[in-house]
């Protein structure tokens, strides 16, 4: 595994990550299969870990916390904080053991739920708030420190105020944070990032089928600030034979659009000898800019299948093809 430089962090991190959004969560599996996946990216030589402390009702943060015990050193932990869950997410995390079997029994998917079950999260980027975030999540991930604390998903507005930034300086002067970046839905707040100087990093969402962000990556050069590039493989849709675009669009223009893409992508693949998760791990990792592209795994033999495929050597013709999708 290839290890990068991540920014101006003197960190060093693998140029692939695991993201460990779909570890945990009462639709999912159970914990001893999300640490066996955990322990595979460790074994294959991955060192960076990118969860939230909402992911999974903080479970996510739990099993990375527990995966690590004894393996901490040189990793480098990113995790997220400024969502507050609904009451009905939270009772769902401490029901879990309970509802995990009646979820499978009754074939139930959180997509299926109607919202008013599921419930919607709010913001809350106050200083206060991140401070108490980031005190959970260092009990559950049962370490003294996180090298990279993120805002998730802020709006440009908060950005661009910087209220938050006194507070994360203290938490990195105590040392609980090394250091500190923004995981961004839309280009201008990652814009109103890369104004503030102590800006580590930023989370784009970055793949064949989305590459909006990538004019962003000049700039972040430019500001010499780590980018994480996230969906690479656009929530599965480019690695899956089959798959129902309408659950992953939210127009039937769009599902059209996406639809046609695939077509494509997958034709100039296969001209090249490639298959087409190949190509899009290798169109992200191959921009100048990118410091760590992220994954998804839900057991450890997909993990293991696609780093397999990602360190094969690619054929001649796969220079042509990446030329052609950019």
């Amino acid at each position: 595994m290839e290890l990068r430089p991540f920014g101006p962090t003197g960190l060093r991190v693998s140029e692939i990550g695991l993201g460990c959004a779909r570890l945990g969560g009462v639709f999912q599996g159970e914990a001893a299969g999300f640490l066996d996946v955990l322990s595979a990216a460790l074994d294959a030589g991955i060192n960076f870990f990118d969860t939230a402390d909402m992911y999974s009702q903080g479970e996510s943060e739990i099993l990375l916390g527990r995966a690590l015990r004894g393996r901490r050193d040189g990793v480098v932990i990113a995790t997220k904080a400024g969502y507050r869950l609904p009451a009905q997410r939270r009772l769902a995390g401490r029901l879990k053991p309970l509802l995990r079997p009646l979820a499978r029994a009754l074939g139930l998917r959180r997509e299926n739920l109607p919202a008013a079950v599921r419930g919607e999260p709010s913001q809350d980027f106050s200083p206060e708030y991140l401070k108490r975030s980031l005190e959970g999540s260092l009990r559950r991930l049962q370490t003294d420190r996180i090298e990279l604390f993120q805002l998730h998903s802020p709006p440009a507005e908060i950005v661009a105020r910087g209220e938050w930034v006194q507070a994360l300086e203290a938490l990195k002067r105590e040392g609980k944070i090394l250091h500190y970046g923004v995981s961004c839905d839309a280009a201008d707040a990652a814009l109103a990032a890369l104004s503030l100087p102590g800006v580590s990093s930023l989370q784009l969402r970055i793949n064949l089928l989305d590459q909006r962000m990538v004019g962003l990556l000049p700039a972040a050069r430019a500001r010499g600030v780590g980018v994480i590039a996230r969906e690479c493989l656009a929530n599965g849709l480019l690695v899956k034979d089959e798959v129902d675009l309408s659950r992953y669009c939210a127009s039937p223009e769009e599902a059209e659009e996406r639809a046609a893409q695939l077509v494509t992508y997958r034709k100039q693949a296969a001209e090249s000898g490639c298959t087409l998760a190949q190509v899009a791990m290798r169109y992200v990792t191959a921009l100048e800019g990118v410091s760590v592209a992220l994954v998804g795994a839900r057991t450890p033999a997909q993990l293991q299948g696609l780093l397999r495929e990602l360190a094969s050597e690619p054929p001649l013709s796969f220079g042509d093809t990446i030329r052609q999708v950019t």
